[in-house]
This record gives C-alpha cells, structure tokens and sequence, in this order.
C-alpha cells in the first residue's frame, strides 16, 4: 500500500477545467511595475513637453524653502530631492524600460535641490537683519535712489548708512516731505538728516502682505521718515544717464498733459508711477488695467521703438509707392512701368500707350 501510494495532483492551470484558472495567476508576483510602465510610455510620447516640467521643479523647490521655516528643514528638502536622483540611479540604472523615469527622476531631483539651493543663496546674500528696535538719531547718508512722489506729496530717499548701535553699514528707505525736497538730493549725493527709523513691518493678518520679506530681499533694514529738512554735505553724479534722463522725460509728459491723464501718460512713457493718485490707481484695478502700469515705461517705448526701426527697414525693400491692381506707377506720370504684366510702357494721362 505504500509503495503504491501516488503523489496528489495539484491543480497548476495546465488542464482547461482547472480550478487555478478561475483566478488571476496566483503563481506569478503581482505586476507592481504597471504604473512605472505607464509613466514610461507617457514620457516616451511627451517628447519636449517634458522640458517645462523642470521649471514646475525649480518653482517647487523656491516655494519649499519659504514654506519650511527652519535651515534644518532646507537641508532635509535638498536632501530628498538628492536622495531621489541617487534611489532612482540605484534601482533603474542600466534597463532599458525605463530610460525615461530615470531620467526625470535624475532631473527633477537635481533642479528641485537646485530651487531650494538658489533661494537659500539669493536670501544670504541680499537679505538685511532688520533693526532690533525703533531708533530716531541723527544720521550721514548717501543717497542711492530717489524716487519721487507727486501724488502723495513726497519723496523716497535710499540711502546707504552706518548704524551707530551696531557699527555697521545698513540700507533705509526714508520718506521726505515735497516741501523739504530739494533737487540737489540726487543720487550719490551726501547727506545729514534726522531721521525715525522703524523695523519693516510683518503682516498684519495671517496670509497678508508681508512687507518685511519684501524688505529682507530689497536689503532694507529700516523704513521710517525724515525729520525737518536734510542738509547737503557732498552733491551727488545724479545717478548716471537713466535716471535724469527718466525723470525729465516723466515731468515733460506731466507738463504738457496735466491731470490724472499726464500721470498715467508719463507711466507709460517712462516707467514713473509716482504722480499717480490712490484713486486713478484703484480705477485702474477695478477696470482690470493695472498690467498697463506693470510693463509701461521704458519697456513699452524699447518695444515701439524696435518695431518702428524693425518697419522702417521692410518697408524700404519694396519700391515707393505703386499701384498693384492696375500695374500705373502713380508717383511720377512719365514713369516707366516694367512689371512683368505689360512690359515697359509709358503713361500719360489716363491710360499706358
């Protein structure tokens, strides 16, 4: 009886009635790979559509650095996105099915460490330390810029100074009264004013407008305004060729217009939206136009200019001026007409002889 013992058959799906082959193949592992093979033939097909999608990568690793809050975290984000070239390197190097994934893998890694590595640099090196308190002294400045205000009654002043507390060199923006103004506070001229200088303010309301980011990045470590009327100890170059040049052109405009229409002309023309009143300003955002105001100024008239010059020069490879639908030369009567339509003729009058 033992010796005559069979082994028991095992149903392994050779036989059609098998009961193995009324569910999936148990034998086989189950296909994980599926969705990396659908990535890869959606990126095999996408050809330069895949290009875009660093800058998606770049943007992510921008917008990680200001959401993580801590330099621990910076590093562990450009840390994941090393790991992820290096794991995708490590599992998918040298197959052939999957030369795309690897590839994008590799790539959106290094550009998402990139971001988080380019916002982290551009803020340590033009970020400013804000100052600790509220200060009113008297300081010696020199001034970087001007910006000049009609519409609120003012004048900006950057100005580059040494902080007494701290015995370093730091960058204000001050507010000065138009009456106190004076055309000789040009850039690189030297100043002494008395000025209250405040920390840039943080936003008021979670989600709001965060000026002291705004600050942090344009180098400013106080705001504040300047009190009584500064006094002139060095004049300035005047800030170079664009400039003036910017400034006399933008009260040209406001002279020869007037009124809320030269303000707005002279932000077209030069770029200064200083004259521009609060109300013009919320008219035009509520009309949907402030991207008028955006790309004005010098941008607008480089643009009219190159495609006047750009027009110009087509329109001088065409002979002037001659009419096509009837082949007469309508400029000079005794003109020879050589088109290829009639031959040289000679017109007098009314019709070619």
């Amino acid at each position: 009886m033992m010796a005559t013992r069979r082994v028991p058959l095992v149903p392994l799906g050779e036989d059609a009635g098998d009961a193995a082959m009324q569910q999936p193949p148990w034998r086989k592992r189950v296909a994980l790979s599926s969705i990396a093979d659908t990535a890869e033939r959606f990126l095999a097909a996408a050809g330069f559509d895949r290009a875009p999608w660093l800058t998606v990568a770049l943007m992510a690793g921008i917008a990680c650095w200001f959401v993580v809050p801590t330099p621990v975290g910076w590093v562990v984000s450009a840390g994941c996105g090393l790991f992820t070239a290096l794991a995708a390197t490590a599992v998918w190097r040298g197959r052939e099915g999957r030369t795309h994934l690897l590839r994008a893998a590799i790539s959106l890694g290094l550009v998402f460490t990139a971001g988080v590595a380019l916002i982290w640099l551009r803020s340590a090196t033009v970020g400013a330390e804000a100052l600790p308190a509220p200060i009113a002294d008297t300081f010696e400045a020199r001034i970087l810029e001007r910006i000049e205000q009609p519409a609120d009654e003012r004048t900006r002043l950057v100005l580059a100074t040494r902080n007494s507390a701290i015995g370093e060199a730091i960058k204000i923006r001050v507010n000065l009264a138009q009456e106190d103004d004076n055309s000789d506070f040009a850039e690189g001229a030297l100043i002494r004013l008395e000025a209250r200088l405040m920390p840039p303010a943080p936003p008021m309301l979670p989600g709001a407008y965060n000026f002291a980011r705004r600050a942090w990045f344009d180098g400013y470590a106080a705001t504040g305004s300047v009190q009584g009327v500064p006094e002139l100890l060095e004049p300035g170059d005047g800030g170079g060729l664009l400039a003036p040049v910017q400034r006399t052109l933008s009260a040209h405009v406001r002279s020869q217009l007037g009124g809320a229409p030269g303000s707005i002309a002279a932000a077209f023309a030069s770029g200064d939206r200083g004259a521009i009143g609060q109300a013009d300003e919320e008219a035009m955002r509520d009309a949907g136009l402030t991207h008028l105001l955006s790309i004005s100024g010098l941008h607008v008239s480089a643009v009219i200019a190159a495609t006047y010059v750009l027009l110009i020069r087509l329109l001088a490879l065409w002979p002037w001026p001659w009419d096509a639908r009837h082949c007469r030369c309508v400029w000079l009567r005794w003109r020879r007409c050589s088109c290829c339509c009639c031959g040289p003729k000679r017109w007098s009058g009314r019709a070619f002889r």
